[in-house]
C-alpha cells in the first residue's frame, strides 16, 4: 500500500480534493478501458449512433464516462454518424417543440440510428423519450443496442421497466455499491469508496494542524464496474434485473459472461400474447373444454378451458414459437370480428385489443389497414377478394324467333320489304298503264299497295301469294332476283333458329367487377372490413363497389345466393383455391359465377403493436415457410379440412371456364313458346283487323 497524506489546516480543503482527484485518475483507467471494449466489439459494426448526455448536472464519474466514451469513439477505424442530444439544454416541459422526446423522434428519422448510449443522472427520462419515438418514428428499423452509463441509479428499480420489453438488447454499467462512500468525508459522484481502502492511518505534525492519511486501495481491492440487463425470457420474473458480470480493476472480467447475450433466440417459454378470430383456412380459434385445446388462453381466470388453435396462419405462430421456444397465449374473438381503430382513439375487437396493448400480436387474414398506427410483419399469403355472383340464364323462349338476327338485320330487313314493295306497286301501276283499255276497271292505288306488302313478304318469308299476271321481262326478273334472295335469306334464318333450338342462347354475363359496376347490384359480406381497403379510392369502380356493398348475417346471405342480382363476397387464395362462408352453398353456386378479375388484392400480415422486438424473427420465420413451401401445404391442407369440396370444386370449374355437359331433355312447352308466341301476335292482329273491318262496314252502312 502507498501512503498518501492529506493536511488538515487552511488548505486542507484544496489538498484533499486534489487527493480524491488522483485518487479517482487511477481507479478510472479499467473504466476507460470497459468501454473501448463495449464500443469497439459491439457499437463499432453500427452505421449511426445516437449518445445523450446531460452536461450541467455531470458528476465527476459521468464526466470521465464521456471522456472514455469520446475516447473510444475517436479509436474508431472507420467513421459513423453519431448524433449527441445534451439534455441540459433541453426544456423540462415535453410537449414542448425541443424537448427531448422530440429531439429523439428527429434524430430517429432522420438516420438509421442502431445504436443508443446515455450519460444521464436519470435513464428513466430517455427510455420514455425513445418509447415515444417508437410509437411515432416513422422509421421502423430495430435498435440494435443499448448502453447505459450510470452512477447511483439501482439496477433492480431501472431495469424492471416495462418499456424494456421493447428493447431487450442492452446493458447497464454502474460502480459497484459499497457500505462506506468517499474518501475521508468527501463523496466522489459514489465511485471512490472507502470501503475497499484500508482505514485510515494518522500521523500528525504541527499544533492546530490536524493530518489524516489515507492508502490507495491495492489495484485488485479497488472498485468493480458491475453490468447489468434485464431478463426478459422466462415464464416469469421477466422484468428482474440479472447481474452479467464485473469488470475488475485488473482490466478483466469476472465471468467473461456475453455482455449483449442474444435473448431472443431462446424465450425460455416467455409467454406471446396472440389475439386471433376465426377466419378459415387462415385461423381458427376457438375456446374448448380443459384437455382438448392445443394452446392456452390469455385470461388465467378461464382455468377450465383451453384454446383450439388451427389453421395456416395460425400453424405459422405455432411453429414460431416451437422454434424459439416461447408460450402461445391465445385470446379468441369469434367470427369475422377484426375490429376497428378509430379517429378519436377508440377501438374494438382484436385489433382495438392491440392497439390498447392487451395483446402483442394479432393475425388472422389481417391486412395493411392500420401501418401508421402498428406494425406489420413481411406478406404471408395473397388474398384476393371478388364476387359471387349470378350465372348469365336462358333467353326467355318466347323471344326465340328474333334471336336469328341482330337489331340492325332488322331494321335492314323490314327496310328492304318496304323498297321492295314500293317497287312492286311502281311495276303494277306501269303495268297498268301500257295496258290500259276501254272498259277495264280503274287502277286502285290503296289496293294495290297493300296488295303489293302482302305479296313481297309472302315471298320473304317462303309462303304463296296470289297469282301475279306480269308478262313484262324486267317485272319477272325483278321477282327472280327476290325470290332468290328471299330463299338464301330464308335458309340462314332457318339454320340460326335451329342452333338456337338445340343449343340456347344466355344473355350477356355479368363476369368482370366493371360490369358489375355498370350494372349497380348489391353485394354482401359479413364484415365491413371487405371494403375497408378500397373505400377511400378513386377510382369510380371502387367507388361505386363500396357503395353498393352491404354488411348482412349468415342468414340473409344464404338466402341473397338465390337471388338473381345480388352478390356475395367471397376470396381467392394464394393456393389457387377459394374461401367462402357456410352462406355459400353448393345448390346455389352452381348457378352463379365467379367474376374473371378482382375487386382488389392485398397481403395478409401478422400485426403488432409499435416497436414490438420479435417481428424480425416472425419475418424470418415466415420467409423460411414460404421458400420451403410449407405454408401452400398448410392452406391447402386447411382448405380441404374446413371448407366444402365439392362446393370449391364447383366455384374452380367457374373460375377455369369449365362447364359440365348437361344431359339432354324432352322438350317443354316453354321451349316451343316462340312459336306459340307467334301464333298468339298472328292471331291477335287478325283479330284486330277483322274488328276494324267490321266497324268499317257498320260506319258505312249507317251512313248509306
Amino acid at each position: 500500500m502507498h501512503p498518501v497524506s492529506i493536511y488538515r489546516g487552511p488548505h486542507g480543503c484544496r489538498a484533499r480534493r486534489k487527493c480524491l482527484k488522483m485518487l479517482l485518475t487511477q481507479q478510472l483507467a479499467h473504466l476507460t478501458k470497459l468501454i473501448q471494449i463495449i464500443v469497439s466489439q459491439y457499437f463499432a459494426p453500427l452505421s449511426s449512433l445516437l449518445i445523450v448526455h446531460n452536461s450541467t448536472h455531470a458528476t465527476e464519474l459521468q464526466e470521465a464516462y464521456l471522456t472514455a466514451l469520446q475516447l473510444s469513439l475517436r479509436n474508431l477505424s472507420q467513421p459513423r454518424l453519431l448524433q449527441w442530444i445534451d439534455v441540459a439544454q433541453l426544456p423540462h416541459d415535453e410537449s414542448q417543440p425541443d424537448a427531448l422526446e422530440w429531439q429523439v423522434l428527429r434524430a430517429v428519422n432522420a438516420s438509421v440510428t442502431e445504436g443508443f448510449i446515455t450519460l444521464l443522472p436519470d435513464t428513466r427520462h430517455f427510455l420514455h423519450a425513445r418509447y415515444f419515438a417508437t410509437r411515432n418514428a416513422n422509421v421502423r428499423l430495430k435498435d440494435k443496442l443499448y448502453l447505459f452509463l450510470c452512477e447511483l441509479e439501482e439496477p433492480r428499480d431501472l431495469l424492471s421497466m416495462e418499456i424494456l420489453q421493447f428493447y431487450p438488447h442492452h446493458l447497464m454499467v454502474r460502480p459497484a455499491e459499497q457500505a462506506n462512500k468517499g474518501c475521508g468525508e468527501a463523496d466522489v459522484g459514489g465511485f471512490v469508496s472507502g470501503a475497499r481502502a484500508r482505514a485510515r492511518a494518522g500521523a500528525g505534525a504541527g499544533a492546530g494542524a490536524g493530518e489524516a492519511a489515507v492508502s490507495l486501495p491495492h489495484p485488485y481491492r479497488d472498485i468493480n464496474l458491475e453490468l447489468w440487463t434485464q431478463k426478459f425470457v422466462g415464464g416469469s420474473g421477466n422484468l428482474d434485473a440479472i447481474f452479467l458480470d464485473a469488470f475488475l480493476p485488473n482490466e478483466t472480467f469476472a465471468n467473461r459472461a456475453e455482455l449483449y447475450p442474444n435473448k431472443l433466440l431462446n424465450l425460455q417459454r416467455r409467454a406471446l400474447r396472440l389475439g386471433s378470430i376465426t377466419y378459415v383456412p387462415y385461423t381458427v380459434t376457438n375456446y374448448v373444454a380443459a384437455g382438448v385445446g392445443n394452446e392456452d388462453p390469455i385470461n388465467p381466470h378461464r382455468a377450465n378451458r383451453t384454446i383450439a388453435y388451427d389453421g395456416s396462419e395460425a400453424n405459422i405462430m405455432r411453429s414460431f414459437c416451437e422454434v424459439h421456444n416461447c408460450h402461445l397465449r391465445i385470446e379468441a374473438y369469434g367470427a369475422d370480428n377484426w375490429g376497428s381503430i378509430y379517429d378519436n382513439e377508440s377501438a374494438d375487437g382484436m385489433l382495438g385489443d392491440l392497439y390498447k396493448q392487451r395483446v402483442e400480436l394479432a393475425i388472422g387474414c389481417i391486412y395493411n389497414w392500420y401501418d401508421g398506427i402498428t406494425e406489420t410483419s413481411h406478406a404471408i399469403a395473397r388474398s384476393a377478394v371478388t364476387i359471387l355472383g349470378p350465372a348469365s340464364v336462358p333467353l326467355q323462349p318466347w323471344c326465340t324467333d328474333i334471336l336469328p338476327f341482330n337489331g340492325g338485320t332488322w331494321f335492314l330487313l323490314i327496310s328492304t320489304i318496304g323498297v321492295c314493295s314500293l317497287v312492286l306497286y311502281v311495276l303494277r301501276y306501269s303495268n297498268y298503264i301500257m295496258k290500259r283499255r276501254k272498259g277495264k276497271a280503274s287502277f286502285v292505288h290503296g289496293e294495290n299497295v297493300e296488295k303489293s306488302l302482302l305479296d313481297i313478304f309472302a315471298l320473304f318469308i317462303q309462303q304463296p301469294s296470289a297469282p301475279l299476271t306480269f308478262d313484262r321481262f324486267a317485272t319477272r326478273f325483278f321477282l327472280a332476283t327476290l325470290l332468290c334472295a328471299t330463299i338464301t335469306l330464308e335458309n340462314i334464318y332457318s339454320g340460326q333458329l335451329k342452333s338456337l333450338l338445340t343449343v340456347p342462347l344466355y344473355a350477356d354475363p355479368v363476369d368482370s367487377i366493371e360490369k358489375w359496376a355498370q350494372a349497380q347490384w348489391k353485394w354482401a359480406a359479413p364484415s365491413i372490413i371487405w371494403v375497408h381497403t378500397v373505400e377511400q379510392s378513386d377510382l369510380l369502380t371502387d367507388q361505386i363497389l363500396a357503395d353498393n356493398f352491404q354488411v348482412r348475417d349468415y342468414t340473409f346471405m344464404y338466402n341473397a345466393s338465390f337471388k338473381p342480382n345480388y352478390g356475395l363476397g367471397i376470396e381467392r387464395l394464394a393456393s389457387g383455391a377459394f374461401n367462402f362462408g357456410n352462406y355459400v352453398t353448393r345448390e346455389a353456386v352452381e348457378n352463379r359465377i365467379v367474376m374473371h378479375d378482382d375487386l382488389y388484392f392485398d397481403w395478409t400480415r401478422a400485426v403488432s403493436i409499435r416497436g414490438w422486438s420479435l417481428m424480425p424473427l416472425l419475418n424470418r420465420h415466415i420467409r423460411a415457410c414460404q421458400e420451403s413451401g410449407l405454408y401452400v401445404h398448410w392452406e391447402l391442407e386447411n382448405v380441404d379440412k374446413y371448407l366444402d369440396k365439392k362446393t370449391g370444386q364447383v366455384l374452380f370449374n367457374q373460375a377455369i371456364g369449365y362447364v359440365p355437359k348437361k344431359a339432354p331433355k324432352a322438350l317443354e312447352v316453354d321451349d316451343i313458346s316462340a312459336a306459340l308466341f307467334v301464333l298468339a301476335f298472328g292471331h291477335a292482329i287478325a283479330g284486330c283487323a277483322l274488328m276494324l273491318e267490321l266497324l268499317h262496314q257498320r260506319l258505312l252502312h249507317r251512313r248509306n
